[in-house]
Parts: C-alpha cells; structure tokens; sequence
C-alpha cells in the first residue's frame, strides 16, 4: 500500500492535469489535445513505476504487480476525484452545465442523439442536466474514475516483465 501511495501522486497529478485541460479544452483545442496526451503519459509513467518495482523486488509475480498497478489506479483515481471536487466546488460555477445544455439545444447534437438513442426523451436529457448539482457530478466521476482504474492498470501492467537476471538463471537451471 506504501509503494502504491508513492505511485499515484504523480499519476492522480497527471490525471487531474489532464481533466483540467479537458475541462477547458472546448475553448482551447490545444489544451484538449494536451490532456489526451496526459493520459497516455500517465500510464507510460506507471509502466516505468512498476518496472522499477520488480527490479527492486525481483521475486514478485505478475499477479502482485498487477494488483499493485490497480491499487495505484484507484488511489490516483481518488486524488484526481478530489481535484476534480475542489473545480466542481470553486471553478467551474455551472460552465460545465451550461456548456451540455447549449449542446443539447443545438439540432445537429440533437439528430445524432436521435439516431443512437430513439427512444430518449432530449427535452427530458436536457432538464435532468441542468438540475444536477456537484454532488450528482461527482458521484458520476467517481463511479468512471473507479471504472478506468481497471483497464490503465492492465495497460501499465501487462509489459512489465521479470528482471533478465531471473530469465538467465533460470534458463541455466
């Protein structure tokens, strides 16, 4: 648990860098390709993490390697939900809200929901939107924060190999 606290700080760092950026990226493109590229760093960054880990701890299997790259992620997930409360509460004061009931009064939004989605009601989409509070977006985050975890810590994980000198002496064995 000590390993993975050290893990997820810069990692819950990079995550909330990039939903700041895409939290801001539907004025600045930039910042909207900036956080896309925060997110593939992140894991390449766990990835470097946990190599080094089994090169401290060579006889640790893949299995704990595997679990120590998912706790990471959940921890990392619950600082990235704390920053992502600090915007909601102090930052955003209804950007975001605002910003999804403009785009669901647009038509052309409007048509493609309708093709993937016949049966919903947008007016009703629309209200519900506009009636969340922080609370009911955080609980939405938290909820996809905890179900990344799981695909970013396999990502990390799976091309952590044993260190070679295991490999060698095993072969001579």
């Amino acid at each position: 648990m000590d390993a993975a606290g050290r893990m997820a700080l810069p990692i819950g760092l990079m995550w909330s860098a990039s939903f700041l950026c895409t939290m801001y990226g539907t004025d600045h493109p930039l910042l909207s390709m900036l956080s896309t590229v925060l997110a593939i760093i992140s894991i390449y960054a766990l990835y470097k993490q946990l190599t080094n880990y089994r090169h401290l701890y060579p006889s640790v299997s893949w299995l704990h390697i595997l679990k120590l790259s998912f706790v990471t992620c959940l921890l990392a997930g619950l600082l990235t939900d704390a920053i992502q409360y600090a915007y909601f509460l102090w930052l955003d004061n209804g950007r975001l809200l605002t910003t999804l009931g403009t785009a669901l009064e647009n038509e052309e939004y409007r048509e493609i929901w309708k093709q993937m989605m016949p049966e919903a009601d947008l007016n009703e989409i629309q209200k519900m939107v506009q009636s969340m509070t922080v609370r009911d977006i955080m609980v939405q985050l938290a909820f996809y924060n905890i179900l990344l975890a799981l695909p970013a810590s396999l990502f990390a994980a799976i091309p952590v190999r044993a260190p070679r000198q295991q490999k060698e002496e095993k072969g001579k064995s």
